[in-house]
């Protein structure tokens, strides 16, 4: 399960890079928010959650990550979407480039919660 976990971080990390970019891209050629990169995000959210599982069943199996800083870095990965959504109700930004950025840090959240797991 140690194995699942750390393939899924992996993963994570890649593919919240690529939607990063994407969403730069998008952003810089003013597109839209169209349903072919919310379900990209969508995606990414469900990966966080699916490696949150993992680690819950870790955790309830016994192991514990090297430094419990892993822990805010996971919950921190599954909050950035909602948070990001609801301070854009509210703007006038390009949607597509702040959902981009924060694939971007979500990236970085996977780098460092893979740095502070096993």
């Amino acid at each position: 399960m140690l194995e699942l976990h750390q393939l899924i971080a992996r993963s994570f990390v890649l593919y919240c890079a690529l939607v990063g970019l994407w969403g730069l891209v998008l952003g810089i050629r003013k597109a839209p928010l169209d349903g072919t990169y919310r379900g990209a995000l969508f995606i990414a959210g469900g990966l966080g959650l699916v490696q949150a599982l993992v680690g819950l069943g870790l955790v309830l199996t016994g192991l514990r990550p090297r430094d419990d800083l892993h822990y805010l870095y996971g919950l921190s990965v599954i909050v950035t979407l909602p948070l990001v959504t609801q301070i854009l109700a509210n703007r006038r930004w390009r949607a597509t480039l702040v959902f981009g950025i924060a694939c971007l840090f979500m990236m970085g959240l996977g780098i460092r919660g893979i740095t502070t797991g096993s």
